[in-house]
């Protein structure tokens, strides 16, 4: 049976003590359901509100369905209390305006399901309380929604319920939703989201050399998102380097021979430099000019004033001049895209 309300329909501070079901109803006006109390299942199956519809202060203590439901307007909700989850089954919505959904009131956990649902570049407005996630299930109502990446960060079901690989979809989803509409900072937050999704759906045995090589692309770059990583790990890679050079050791092509011992200008006192550990046999073991060293090795500028040591200070030198080389590369690639470059 359907019913039709034509004028304003108003259910101000209305309790409902069991179930209903506005089946095959149409709202041809606004449709007011402010400080209500739905205390069974709530169902809109077939429902049409062709005015705004408000769920202003709405307790629902039962299921919340809107089943093959169609807003011609804007249709918002702000929840006092829901006990059970809110869906969105096969909702129709007309083209430019917003679905407000507002749980910030609410403690307990809701999901927000939007399932086989259909929009047509509708805004999608969210003030969500903690516990409260949003289920995205098909990748239309994604590329529908007008959506904002603040409003829906840590909000996402599939993540906070551990489905890795669903969450992949999600964020790459999201990402590429982002990129159509020139938002490159939200695309930028949607990729780095993607790729973590798929270390982390790749933290087993079989796949670890993924999970492994996911981690380290996460620290060097942050999958191409993260410029002042590439500056911490360069920073972290030529101290290291440095260490191990005041280890072994560089020469000073400037010193062509010494005996360990070389006099003071000022006083003429001699000076065992061996004694001091700066010097020995021609071989400079003091860590700042190690630390200068391998920063001009690092970045490949060779001054020639310092030098290698044969055998491991050769091989130490030519492997962090690879190594710079690489960092500066990656960096130039990260910051390009940071700003612009996409």
């Amino acid at each position: 049976m359907s019913t039709t309300f034509e004028g304003i329909a108003d259910f101000l501070s209305t309790t409902f003590e069991g179930n209903v079901d506005f089946g095959n109803t149409t709202f041809e006006g606004d449709a007011f359901f402010k400080h209500i109390t739905f205390k069974g299942d709530t169902i809109f199956r077939h429902t049409r509100f062709e005015g705004t519809a408000f769920f202003m202060s709405a307790t629902f203590e039962g299921i919340v369905d809107f089943v093959d439901t169609t807003f011609d307007r804007d249709a918002i909700f702000k929840f006092k209390a829901i006990k059970k989850n809110l869906n969105f089954v096969n909702i129709v919505f007309s083209q430019g305006k917003t679905l407000e959904i507002n749980t910030l009131d609410i403690e307990d956990e809701v999901i927000v399901s939007f399932k086989k649902a259909f929009s047509e570049k509708i805004y999608l407005d969210l003030f969500l309380g903690g516990k409260t996630l949003i289920y995205f299930t098909t990748e239309r109502i994604i590329q529908n929604m007008i959506i904002n990446r603040k409003q829906i960060e840590n909000h996402v079901f599939q993540e906070k319920r551990k489905k890795f690989k669903e969450s992949e979809e999600v964020y790459l989803l999201l990402k590429n939703k982002f990129r159509n509409m020139g938002r490159y900072e939200d695309e930028s937050w949607a990729l780095k989201k993607e790729k973590d999704m798929e270390r982390k759906s790749n933290c087993h045995f079989k796949s670890s050399h993924k999970w492994l090589w996911s981690c380290f692309l996460n620290v060097i770059y942050g999958y191409g998102e993260r410029p002042w990583n590439v500056i911490v790990s360069a920073g972290i890679l030529i101290f290291a380097f440095a260490l191990l050079f005041s280890l072994t050791g560089i020469g000073n092509p400037e010193i062509i021979e010494l005996t360990g011992t070389a006099i003071h200008q000022t006083s003429g006192n001699i000076v065992d430099l061996a004694s001091k550990g700066l010097l020995k046999n021609n071989v400079i073991r003091n860590f700042p000019d190690s630390l200068y060293f391998s920063t001009i090795t690092f970045t490949t500028l060779g001054y020639g004033d310092f030098r290698p040591l044969e055998g491991w200070g050769r091989i130490l030198a030519g492997s962090e001049a690879f190594i710079g080389a690489f960092m500066m590369a990656l960096f130039v690639f990260t910051f390009a895209r940071r700003t612009g470059g996409r």
